[in-house]
Formats: C-alpha cells, structure tokens, sequence
C-alpha cells in the first residue's frame, strides 16, 4: 500500500499542497498575490478532506526545503515540524531543484545532464547540474547562487544539453544564447505535486527524518539589500 503523504511547498511565489495514499489524490495552488501565511493552513485542511483523509491518518509529512524565497522556506518547514511534532509523524526533505530535474526523469537518457534554475530575485538564480546516471539522477554539484549569465560558464564547466527551471522564462535575454543546439524541458518552479513524487521514492528508501531534523536550505547570505545596495546594482533609480 502507498504511503499516505501530505506535502507542502512555499519556496516561490506560489504555495501549494498536495496530498496522496487517501480515496483520492488531491492538489491545490494558491492564488497570485496570497500571502502563504494567511492561506497555507486552510489549504492543507481543504486538500486533506478533498482525499478523503485526516492528518492523524498521514505516515508522513514532505516539505520543500529550497533553495526558495526565505520566508517561504520558513513557513513550509515550520508548519512541516509543528505537524511532525503534534502527530508524532517523520518528515521528508525535498529540495526544490531535485523535484523541478525528477519531472524529467523519463526522458533523461543515462549519462545526459540536466542544469536546473529557478529565479531567486535581485537577477540572481538558484542552480544546480545533475546527471542520470545508472538509471538515477545524481547532483554533480551543489547548489548555488549566481547571475543569469554564469549559467553559460556552469552549462560548458558540466556538459549539460538540457535544461528546466523558471531562470529561463523570466531572464530570457540573459539565457537566450544558451540554448542553442539544446533542448530546455519546462520553465516550472516548484510545487507540491512534484514534491510528492520525490518523496514516495524517499520513503521507499527509509529517507526520512525527525521533526527536530528538518531545516531550510539558504543559500543567499543577504536575505535583501539595503536601499544602498539596490541603487548600486540597478534596481532602483
């Protein structure tokens, strides 16, 4: 039987849950402009009933742990650990590249290598390069945080010839000349569907981890500029 899974996913300008195992599966979104505060705990009421579950009946809770926009991090591995406590119930870490790269899984042949980014603001991006290798997608590097040009440099250093992330859908004359000859996949960010599906191949594995375990991955040392800071790399007049 499937494990019956809740999975929360706040790292981008969208919030979402998804849940699995249940009568049904269940998927909800938030809406442009919500504020993930306000709106995070009535969806994953509203997703649960959806599947015909309750969270006392959950064998586990899947978060995404980043990298993403800090608050957003914080809010689904804050809500992650206060169910994990109350429920007495083990969580599961999802990085949000990992889940963007694992939608490909399929298509990906063994030895083709896939560089995933995904917006992080202040013209920066999130990105990291991965290879299938044997069957599995394996990182071969770690995450970092670079302007949309050093992904031309990142693509040459790894070999990648495919690509996927929403880096690319919304710095598009700065990724432009990357993809000739080459196959971009989606401009996705994540969401708690994908989350679901890597977390039902960690807890086949045993990947799972106490409440007290869990923790965001930041990336950016300066969460914002200061006004001074902004001026001086162009983002304001």
């Amino acid at each position: 039987m499937n494990p019956r899974l809740l999975s929360i996913e706040s790292s981008a300008n969208l919030c979402s849950v998804a849940v699995c195992g249940f009568k049904t599966d269940s998927f909800l979104v938030s809406e442009p402009g919500q504020k993930h505060t306000e709106v995070i705990l009535g969806m994953l009421r509203e997703c649960l009933k959806s599947a015909g579950g309750t969270f006392a009946e959950l064998d586990a809770i899947v978060f995404g742990s980043g990298p993403g926009a800090f608050t957003g991090l914080r809010v689904a591995c804050g809500i992650a650990q206060g169910l994990g406590w109350a429920l007495d119930k083990p969580l599961i870490s999802v990085g949000s590249l990992e889940a963007l790269v694992n939608e490909h899984a399929a298509v990906l042949k063994d030895d083709e290598v896939i560089l995933c980014a995904t917006d992080a603001r202040m013209h920066e991006c999130y990105c990291r390069v991965f290879k299938k290798i044997s069957g599995q997608i394996k990182p071969l590097c770690s995450v970092s945080l670079i302007h949309p040009d050093d992904l031309i440099s990142l693509t040459k250093q790894y070999g990648a010839s495919l690509f996927c992330g929403n880096a690319f859908k919304i710095y598009p004359e700065d990724t432009a000349g990357l993809l000739t000859n080459k196959t971009l996949l989606s401009v996705e960010e994540p969401d708690a569907k994908m989350l679901i599906t890597v977390g039902l191949g960690s807890w086949k594995r045993g990947i799972l981890i106490r409440p007290e375990e869990a923790s965001p991955l930041y990336v950016r040392d300066n969460v914002a500029m200061t006004i001074k800071e902004r001026k001086s790399a162009g983002f304001m007049n």
